[in-house]
């Protein structure tokens, strides 16, 4: 079983967002607008989403999805990571997303994820 069965079996293949490893998207801004991106995920297995790569156009900011008031916190519940792109000046770039374990520094990423930003 390879990592990525691993993961793709602790997330849940409802919550995939891509069949492959890599999933790309693209994103349109004005400069000052922001927008949300969700990525599935499961921080309680280690794994988390992290910024690779994120070019000055735009800002980055991740925060875990805040559970409904009435759910109780379980081990092991999946939840999103929200990413925040903010434009800051006209241009295009890339923003690249990781889904790792912090400390296996020589593993590849389970998943990546790449966004190309265009801002006007």
């Amino acid at each position: 079983m390879t990592k990525r069965d691993i993961v793709a079996a602790l997330l849940g293949a409802a919550m995939l967002v891509a069949p492959a490893a890599v999933a790309a998207e693209a994103v349109e801004l004005a400069v000052g607008e922001s927008k949300t991106v969700k990525l599935p995920g499961n921080p309680t297995t280690g794994f988390l989403w992290s910024v690779a790569e994120c070019s000055d156009v735009v800002q980055v900011s991740l925060a875990l999805e805040k559970a409904a008031p009435d759910a109780a916190p379980l081990c092991g519940r999946p939840s999103a990571t929200v990413v925040t792109l903010t434009g800051q000046k006209a241009g295009q770039g890339v923003v690249k997303l990781n889904y790792a374990r912090p400390w296996e520094k020589d593993e590849e990423p389970a998943l990546s994820r790449t966004i190309t930003v265009t801002v006007k």
